[in-house]
């Protein structure tokens, strides 16, 4: 496919910093923007973020190849600084209609240039496909909801009247911003049929979620897992790398159940910003890391053996801890929600499978009893293969699109 084949690509997110990949939402953005920054020349990728340090309306910055315009959230910034309230509340109304207002400011700014091109749009609670059109833009609109979010809103409502009165809104705001677009993206077969159940979607494309790191080559992998001291006793990795209530839950199981065994039997190495919860844990063998950079996430995968995905609650879209252990080559413990809408057939690695808190600690205590030393001739993915298998993906909805 030619590069300059679909002329222009405008990619709009309200997310700050993609490309700084802290959670499995960034991860999906920065690597999908990347690919299609190969796929097709002119693309730009602007980025509404409530906590830039600037003071320009528009500031370009250039990122692996991609061309971020970052945009301040000003409306947002103005009121918040005046009511002074605590940002990371789910649904707090106010704070959703200050981002409202921003994205409105924004599609008025960009429609000259969206007119000319095709547009890309990632977020479960944009409505810039909405704006655009108020704004008379005719263009060909891709809107990647990131998950069915809208799913993951209703089971958590449906046992409550109150609850189902306060996700009703987004429910009804998110409709407009789908009929707004000419073809809606999911990164799983799950969610993308019951997108098509629950809003009677028809043009639908499936995307899956990228692998959120790969390895140059098998040398690149064996020369990083050489950097690993002993084999004596298992490594475990568990990626929490956002604050949310289902990495909390995990996050805390896993530090109750490791507190447990005894500190001489396993390494336990927990990324993501929990330092805030230090005090949960007992044992000198549990190691919270905070935040770490692409580059240190890889070094301490290439030395784990098993990842750690105990999701027991629901959420819409596909782990990407999940996909990032099986790009490493870890054998996972991981429970059925941690798996849903992953293509297993992609997953080359040795999954344990658990369905309850209780099964997910026999099978831990089960794997540290019977260590024995490195696992060898672990299957790990290259850069070259991900690509390729995100690059056909692509294509094919840039082509289901320009239909």
């Amino acid at each position: 496919m030619s590069r300059d084949f679909y002329g222009q690509l405008v990619i709009y997110t309200y997310y700050e910093m993609p490309w700084k990949i802290k959670a499995g939402d960034h991860a999906r953005i920065h690597i999908i923007s990347k690919t299609l920054s190969e796929i097709i020349n002119h693309t730009i990728v602007y980025s509404l973020g409530g906590q830039y340090n600037i003071t320009k309306m528009f500031m370009p910055i250039w990122v692996d190849n991609v061309i971020y315009v970052l945009i301040p959230r000003k409306f947002y910034r103005l009121i918040s600084r005046v009511i002074h309230w605590r940002s990371k509340e789910d649904l707090n109304h106010l704070i959703k209609l200050t981002h409202y207002i921003d994205e409105a400011l924004v599609a008025a700014k960009l429609a000259s240039q969206a007119r000319c091109a095709t547009i890309y749009i990632f977020g479960s609670m944009s409505l810039f496909s909405f704006f655009l059109r108020l704004c008379k833009v005719q263009s060909t609109i891709i809107y990647d909801p990131l998950a069915n979010y809208a799913q993951t809103l209703y089971l958590r409502s449906r046992n409550s009247i109150l609850e189902t009165l306060k996700y009703g809104l987004y429910l009804a705001l998110h409709k407009l911003q789908l009929r707004a677009s000419n073809l809606v993206v999911y990164p799983s077969a799950v969610d993308l049929e019951n997108a098509k159940r629950m809003f009677r979607l028809h043009r639908v494309s499936l995307v899956p979620n990228p692998y959120p790191l790969c390895y140059e080559n098998l040398e690149n992998y064996t020369l990083l897992r050489s950097a690993r001291a002993s084999f004596k006793k298992p490594y475990f990795v568990l990626l929490a790398g956002a604050r949310g209530k289902s990495n909390e839950e995990l996050v805390k199981l896993v530090i109750k159940i490791f507190n447990e065994i005894s500190f001489d039997k396993f390494e336990l190495f927990i990324t993501g910003p929990w330092q805030d919860i230090t005090n949960l844990v007992k044992n000198p063998s549990i190691k919270l890391l905070g935040t770490l950079p692409h580059e240190k996430l890889k070094e301490l995968l290439a030395t784990a053996d098993y990842g750690l995905a105990p999701v027991f609650s629901h959420a819409a879209g596909t782990f990407l801890k999940t996909l990032a252990y099986a790009a490493a080559g870890l054998d996972i413990i991981a429970s059925p929600q941690a798996l849903a809408g992953i293509n297993l057939k992609r997953i080359k690695s040795k999954i344990y499978l658990v369905r309850s808190e209780k099964e997910f600690e026999e099978t831990v205590r089960r794997l540290v009893s019977e260590w024995s030393g490195e696992r060898r001739n672990r299957e790990v993915l290259t850069c070259d293969e991900a690509l390729a298998e995100l690059k056909r993906s692509l294509e094919e909805t840039l082509k289901a699109a320009a239909r």
